[in-house]
């Protein structure tokens, strides 16, 4: 019998210069690609403990072997992410998934504080008749949207990488007149500070123990 949702995680290839690249002006493109690694691994592995449908979708492509790796290990099938801009991207994601009215959850691959009970919660919400749930993050984005209907409105005008971005979307969906409730907010990594953040805190320092500056 399959689940009656879906988590779907993003991700980049996490090669030096395609990711984390504010982190990389101070750590350098191989140690913050291995960071963005560790914590991509560690989504999958988080959204793989749940009883949902898992997809990851790739950028630019599927054909890295780090993806393949993820897939072998956890069993998440391999999508390539379609679109020319972030919000195309994640409104293709999304429609692909959502049939039936069966709740779909978009998760970033970046924060270390996503757990399960985030997801569980965003499942919970969604099934109370909420159309949108967003998971914000400390820096004005958000990591996580769970949804059980959209509409390319949600993505359009959202000046991506800013700290206008949970702003920005809450202001499209109440524009749609939508229900959308917020979790908790959330710490992802994209600067040193962040990440010297994480390796401060005994909950999350483990994960980055085999990375050296």
């Amino acid at each position: 019998m399959q689940p009656e949702k879906t988590v779907l995680c993003f991700c980049k290839y996490p090669d030096p210069g395609m990711v984390k690249s504010r982190l990389a002006k101070d750590l350098g493109g191989e140690l913050a690609a291995a960071v963005y690694r560790v914590m991509l691994e560690h989504t999958v592995q988080t959204i793989s403990a749940g009883d949902h449908a898992l997809a990851l979708h790739c950028f630019p492509d599927t054909q890295h072997a780090f993806f393949e790796y993820c897939s072998n290990k956890y069993d998440i099938p391999l999508y390539k992410q379609q679109g020319s801009s972030l919000g195309e991207r994640m409104f293709h994601a999304i429609c692909t998934h959502l049939k039936d009215g069966q709740p779909v959850v978009l998760v970033g691959s970046d924060c270390p504080e996503l757990a399960l009970d985030h997801i569980n919660e965003a499942f919970r919400l969604l099934k109370a008749g909420n159309d949108i749930v967003l998971g914000p993050a400390r820096d004005g984005g958000y990591t996580l949207i769970g949804v059980t209907r959209i509409d390319g409105l949600v993505f359009e005008g959202i000046s991506w990488s800013t700290g206008q971005v949970l702003e920005q979307t809450l202001s499209n969906i109440n524009a749609l007149r939508w229900k959308s409730p917020c979790l908790p907010e959330v710490r992802d990594v994209d600067t040193l500070e962040d990440y010297q953040y994480f390796l401060d805190h005994k909950d999350h320092r483990h994960l980055f123990a085999g990375i050296s500056r």
